[in-house]
């Protein structure tokens, strides 16, 4: 009912939503740090609170607990803030959709990858073990693997924007090659176990994007 009186609305402090952000920031960066260090199991409410010197219950609040945590450090990971602007979005990604031709969005491609892969696949590789054995991490690791399968399509479809496919190869079996080839596990599992330099690792995965997916180049 409109009784003609006027609206009083919340007013919310700039400061104090900056100080709100800052706390949320220091609390993904604590877990972020512990869940990379000790696993995600061993790891508390307390203990992340603790690191980032805020209560027990400001994490709760922010947050909601420990799953839904581990997934706004994994967000945070991937596009290096908690700033409400999709991965497509950010500056930095945008040569990607700008090159010209076939091979160069696939190189640009690759660095974009390499960049984001460095930041992410610890706190990846923690949500993959944590997702075995907590159905609630299961979920959040579920709706990742979904979203990377919708970016793999969608990389394929700016590529046949510019070039076809090899021969014989079908869309889908593309969007899947990307799917495996962008898992940030495949980044781990060369440049921080077998030790590959971050730089190779970029190249190499340029190279095989290019000749999964694209005919041979005629010299």
């Amino acid at each position: 009912m409109n009784t003609g009186q006027p609206v009083k609305r919340a007013y919310e402090s700039p400061l104090r939503r900056s100080q709100a952000e800052s706390t949320r920031m220091s609390a993904i960066r604590a877990a972020t740090e512990l869940f990379v260090d000790q696993g995600y199991g061993p790891v508390s409410i307390d203990a992340i609170a603790a690191a980032a010197g805020v209560s027990r219950a400001t994490v709760f609040n922010a947050f909601g607990g420990k799953p839904s945590l581990l997934r706004a450090a994994y967000d945070v990971a991937i596009v290096g803030d908690d700033e409400p602007v999709p991965l497509p979005e950010r500056p930095w990604a945008q040569p990607v959709r700008r090159a010209r031709d076939a091979p160069t969005m696939l190189m640009r491609y690759a660095h974009m990858v390499t960049v984001i892969d460095d930041r992410v696949a610890g706190i990846y590789e923690v949500m993959r073990g944590a997702a075995s054995a907590h159905a609630e991490v299961r979920e959040h690791w579920d709706q990742i693997r979904s979203e990377r399968r919708t970016g793999a399509a969608n990389v394929v479809s700016m590529l046949l924007e510019r070039e076809r496919l090899r021969r014989g190869l079908t869309r889908r079996a593309a969007a899947d090659i990307v799917f495996v080839l962008i898992d940030p596990g495949l980044y781990h599992q060369l440049v921080e176990e077998q030790l590959w330099k971050p730089a190779a690792f970029e190249r190499w995965l340029a190279e095989t994007f290019q000749t999964q997916l694209l005919a041979p180049r005629r010299h």
